[in-house]
Parts: structure tokens; C-alpha cells; sequence
């Protein structure tokens, strides 16, 4: 590990360890296949991380995590590239390519930093669509509207701006209920309060799967959930719970 990111970590231990705490609980991230408790991934039969990331994403063996300035990934287990970041990561998306957002600027692996202030964004076809603070959209320095959305969702064939309806540019709009997160994989899916909601991309709402979930992420390998005490939940495209 970078001399830099072991001193971040040394002085956030320092700062946690002078601050009452009620249990010593690692943090559980989602991502497509298991999860990431800690400084543990637990894929491919589990391994150890260098630290406890701020984010993580897959896409396919490609397992990426993020850090106050730096950007691991791993593939089978093993680490296989870093990357030196700005600053303090915001978001993370693997899918359908890299696109990390920093307190500096846009991260990408094909086009390095860029100077987007992104509050979300997504690495599609070669161009990055992305939301400046107010949630207004762009396609690389080109601005696409004056609504404001919430968040950047796609897939390899397909891209959505989602807010209080879901805009697919040069294609179909339709509203959506109170979400707290959506994902693409050929349809779209939410996560609401309650349930899991998939819609065709017309704005069909093709099924839905009860129950209360702390995160949501979709790949070609089915429908990846969490559940109130992190457990992870695998479903099918259908909704359906699959071993």
C-alpha cells in the first residue's frame, strides 16, 4: 500500500479509536456475485484486501475498489493494477466501464481525469454521460437537457438518466415511483422502501419482489441484493431466488 493512503488510514484509526463506539461492525458493500465486508471480499472463495474500501464495483473477474487517493483492482484474487487518484473518491461505477467520481474530477481508465464535477455518471460506448451538482445532463463537455436528475444507470447497449421519470436519450421517458436506487441490465430495476420493482424500458413494470433491501446491483449474472442484516440474496432477471 501506498505510503500516502497508510497514512490515511493510521490517522483515521487514530480519529475512530478516540470516538465512542457501540461495536466494532465492518462495513458491507454489494457488489455483483457477494460482497465486501471489511477489509474481506467475499468472492471467488474470499481474499484479503489492503484496507476497507469507500466503494466497490465488478465487472466480470475484474473487482475494482476505491480509496482516498487510489484506485485497486483486483482479478481471481489477486491484485493486477493501481491507480493513483486526486483526491477523496465520491462514487464508483465498474459497469459498463469505469467511471469514478472524485472531489478533483472524473476518473476513467481510458481518458484518465477528466474535469467534470459528476455527482454520477457512466463510461459509455467511448463517452462519458454524467450529471453536473444540480443534476443537469451531459455526454462528455456537451449538455443534453435543463431537467435534473438524480442518477446515470447502463448497461452495455443501453443508458438512462433516472429521476423523477427515466429519460433514454433519443428514446422512451416514463415516470417512476419513490426509488432509492435503480440499476440496467436490459430493463431497469428500482429499489424502493419496500420492494424490488423491474420495468421494461418502455415503462412496462414487469414484476416485482417484496420485501426491504439495503442495496441493489444487476449484472449478466442475475439480480444481487442485500437484505436488512447484509445478507446477500441472488434472484434471477425474473425476480426470482435462485441458490
Amino acid at each position: 500500500m501506498p505510503a500516502r493512503l497508510q497514512a490515511f488510514f493510521m490517522l483515521l484509526l487514530l480519529l475512530v479509536g478516540c470516538a465512542p463506539r457501540a461495536a466494532d461492525t465492518p462495513a458491507v458493500l454489494l457488489v455483483p456475485g457477494g460482497r465486501i465486508v471489511g477489509a474481506w471480499a467475499e468472492l471467488e472463495g474470499g481474499f484479503p484486501l489492503p484496507a476497507p474500501p469507500l466503494f466497490a464495483d465488478r465487472r466480470g473477474d475484474r473487482l475494482y475498489l476505491a480509496y482516498p487517493f487510489e484506485l485497486d483492482v483486483f482479478e481471481h484474487g489477486e491484485l493486477s493494477a493501481v491507480f493513483d487518484l486526486p483526491g477523496v473518491p465520491r462514487f464508483l461505477h465498474a459497469r459498463p466501464g469505469l467511471a469514478l467520481g472524485t472531489d478533483a474530477g472524473l476518473f476513467t481508465e481510458d481518458a484518465g481525469l477528466l474535469p467534470y464535477p459528476a455527482k454520477d455518471a457512466r463510461f459509455f460506448r467511448g463517452q462519458v454521460y454524467w450529471l453536473d451538482p444540480k443534476g443537469h445532463p451531459y455526454r462528455d463537455e456537451t449538455p443534453l437537457s435543463q431537467e435534473r436528475f438524480r442518477a446515470v444507470v447502463a448497461d452495455q447497449e443501453r443508458l438512462a438518466f433516472l429521476g423523477p421519470e427515466a429519460w433514454l436519450p433519443g428514446g422512451s421517458r416514463f415516470t417512476l415511483p419513490e426509488y432509492r436506487k435503480g440499476e440496467l441490465y436490459e430493463d431497469l430495476y428500482l429499489l424502493t422502501d419496500a420492494a424490488v420493482l423491474r420495468y421494461s424500458l418502455s415503462g412496462l413494470r414487469l414484476g416485482e419482489r417484496r420485501g426491504r433491501y439495503r442495496d441493489l446491483a444487476v449484472d449478466a449474472g442475475g439480480v444481487w441484493l442485500l437484505d436488512a442484516e447484509n445478507r446477500l440474496v441472488r434472484l434471477d432477471h425474473d425476480l426470482e431466488e435462485r441458490p
